[in-house]
């Protein structure tokens, strides 16, 4: 259907008399700069340290933009992207549940196996399905003849084909495991209960030696296509210190090279065979964090290598091996920073950072040479650096945070500013790049808040009688019920009214819909609907007397669509420094409704209420639109080219004309 629409387009436009579908004579250059989570509180506070950013306030429009709801990463970027409410884009967070099984699935691609002959020979590779629904911009200013240069666009994967232009994908690429990225710490002290997948999205492998001298692993990649049980396609790996203890020589697949301690090494690239001649080709950097008297390794995720993609990342398919020719390996997982790593300790704030702000070196160059050599109409970059720092480094902004630390808030309390600084100065290298007519836009798709405590959502829907644990007995009787497990342990599906899966969403369990519903269709559902509403938000926080439930929402108040069905019945937005827990996004139920957060991940916005939790809107022109909304972009970027609206919730943003005009 995607491939269908930009020639409906076409028709669309032809019908309309509009003859010459090149942009109009005087159409502006269009850059769009996309800063995943910049808060617009933040970016007040800081403003005289971020020159260009203060500038822009002066001369052009530094604003609030209205976010989704939830205002949740995915969410935005695909209302941005399309000019579409969730209803109809189809996005509502990171995972959906499936209602015949109660588990939860990735909610943005479908990723197929290939198919073999004789469990051998590959005939059709990968299949990646996109769940996002709509037309993005891209598409239908391609349509029109616009070229379009779009970098690291989320939600674009697989890249719809277009003949005018450029698309690089980005959130939503998994690294070659099929994983948001998944990394690896090696290590020669790694006992047995360490070794395994980690909670967050590690894996823990022991450097082996017999003769204390040279030391093995075994890394695994992504499933075996022709193994029945799921088996691991695998690679060995090889390494021994220098003579004096301060380096490590490592040797993977012939590529060999020493790298002191605390340092990085260059791109390895990792080749894992199957069946007859194919193959699956990542890349990926070591760092070394420790030599002596115990050698410690950290891997990045195996990203997609860009010159041999088993996953269709880029359109055309010249497009990502013409930019390794040009600038070298570069990241290409969607989850660019190594927020996992950090958040489970395996590496420090210093390692965290140098990889950050070499992913935001990377897209800088790679666009400010589109902004040189292509000739395009609009330009399009997302930059992710900006929230996965807000994420991982709130803690030390918040001094009642579990998590704070004086000593680490010495060296690294300016680490969020220090991120902003450097969007402040890719803001202001692009605007050198600008001329006088051309039109800088910049968004981010949601604000922060200081995430402190985490709501147990299922612990709460169990000890309200919402949810039906398995055992005689209420949960209060019987404490050994709840489990900090995953996966909906020890529930009672004929008897459970209510579950909640992902950030803040509660689901009704309906007959005729979930497997085993048990509530009525009609006056039953909407009772419960109303009454689990009514009481959530009115609960207290124990410790602090603070409700954790800000607002409530019925999802056939807040969508319109055709995807509706997908939405949680209800969904939850939190008080800033409250969250819904990691371990509620996968259906546990713990054994407490409130618990803190003595994660590194300390700040947050997924489960927040959209009415405090705005992005922000910069421009170098004077926007005179009250209340401008993140789905008002595509729109305006139609209105810009004089091309007709599809199906789109947005409005156009009115704008003063550029100085001289």
């Amino acid at each position: 259907m995607r491939q269908i629409l930009p020639i409906l387009c076409c028709l669309l436009l032809l019908a309309c008399g509009s003859g010459d579908t090149l942009p109009p004579e005087g159409a502006p250059r269009i850059v769009v700069l996309g800063f995943d989570g910049v808060d617009p509180d933040l970016t007040s506070e800081w403003i005289d340290q971020l020159p260009n950013i203060k500038r822009l306030s002066e001369t052009g429009t530094v604003a609030p933009l209205g976010t989704t709801n939830p205002p949740e990463s995915p969410v935005a970027w695909a209302s941005f992207s399309t000019g579409m409410n969730p209803g109809k884009h189809g996005i509502f967070d990171f995972l959906r549940r499936d209602p015949q099984t109660y588990l939860p699935e990735i909610g943005l691609t479908e990723i197929k196996q290939p198919e073999l002959f004789f469990d051998s020979i590959q005939f059709k590779g990968y299949e990646v399905i996109n769940k996002r629904k709509g037309l993005t911009y891209w598409e239908h200013l391609d349509a029109a003849s616009i070229p379009t240069v779009n970098l690291r666009m989320p939600l674009e994967f697989p890249p719809a084909a277009i003949n005018h232009g450029q698309t690089w994908s980005g959130l939503s690429v998994p690294d070659i495991l099929g994983t948001w990225g998944t990394y690896f710490y090696l290590a020669t002290d790694a006992t047995q209960w360490d070794l395994g997948d980690t909670e967050f999205g590690g894996r823990r492998v022991r450097l082996e030696s017999e003769d204390n001298t040279t030391f093995t692993a075994t890394l695994e990649g992504p499933v075996d296509p022709t193994s029945e049980s799921s088996a691991r396609l695998t690679i060995p790996l090889e390494c021994w210190l220098n003579e004096d203890g301060t380096a490590v020589t490592l040797i993977v697949q012939g590529q060999e090279e020493t790298i002191d301690e605390g340092q990085w090494s260059d791109w390895f690239e990792f080749e894992f065979s199957f069946g007859t001649f194919s193959k699956i080709s990542g890349i990926s950097r070591f760092r070394v964090i420790e030599t002596f008297p115990e050698i410690r390794l950290y891997l990045l995720p195996l990203s997609i290598n860009p010159k041999a993609a088993v996953f269709p990342i880029s359109q055309p398919e010249g497009f990502m091996p013409s930019l390794v020719d040009d600038f070298g390996y570069f990241k290409t997982l969607g989850w660019m920073h190594e927020t996992w790593g950090l958040n489970e300790e395996q590496i420090d704030e210093e390692i965290f950072l140098e990889d950050l702000f070499r992913n935001m070196a990377d897209l800088e160059k790679i666009l400010l040479q589109s902004l040189k050599e292509e000739k395009a109409s609009v330009y399009t970059a997302i930059f992710t650096a900006t929230d996965s720092v807000s994420h991982m480094f709130y803690r030390l902004l918040d001094t009642e945070h579990p998590r704070y630390d004086p000593t680490l808030a010495e060296d690294y309390g300016d680490a969020i500013l220090r991120v902003y600084k450097r969007m402040d100065e890719i803001i202001g290298t692009v605007m050198g790049q600008l001329e006088e007519d051309d039109w800088l836009l910049i968004v981010s798709d949601h604000g922060f808040h200081s995430w402190k405590t985490e709501f147990n959502t299922n612990t709460w829907l169990a000890r309200n009688g919402f949810l039906t644990l398995s055992a005689e007995g209420s949960p209060e009787q019987d404490p050994s019920l709840f489990t900090g497990g995953s996966f909906f342990p020890n529930v009672n599906w004929e008897k459970t009214k209510a579950y909640s899966l992902g950030l803040g969403h509660i689901y009704i369990n309906l007959k005729g819909r979930e497997k085993y519903g048990s509530v009525q269709p009609g006056e039953e559902y909407d009772r419960l609907v109303s009454e689990i509403r009514s009481k959530i938000i009115e609960y207290q926080d124990p410790d602090t007397g603070v409700n954790p439930v800000q607002a409530t929402y019925f999802r056939g108040d807040i969508y319109t669509g055709d995807q509706i069905e997908e939405a949680g019945d209800i969904q939850l937005a939190f008080r800033s420094g409250f969250r819904t827990s990691w371990e509620t996004t996968l259906g546990a139920v713990p054994a407490d409704i409130v618990v803190a957060n003595f994660k590194k991940w300390s700040g947050d916005h997924a489960a927040s209420d959209l009415s405090d939790t705005a992005g922000i809107l910069i421009s170098n022109r004077k926007i005179t639109t009250a209340d401008p909304n993140l789905v008002d972009i595509a729109p305006t970027l139609y209105k810009v080219f004089g091309l007709p609206l599809p199906d789109v919730d947005g409005k156009a943003l009115e704008w003063e004309p550029a100085p001289g005009n």
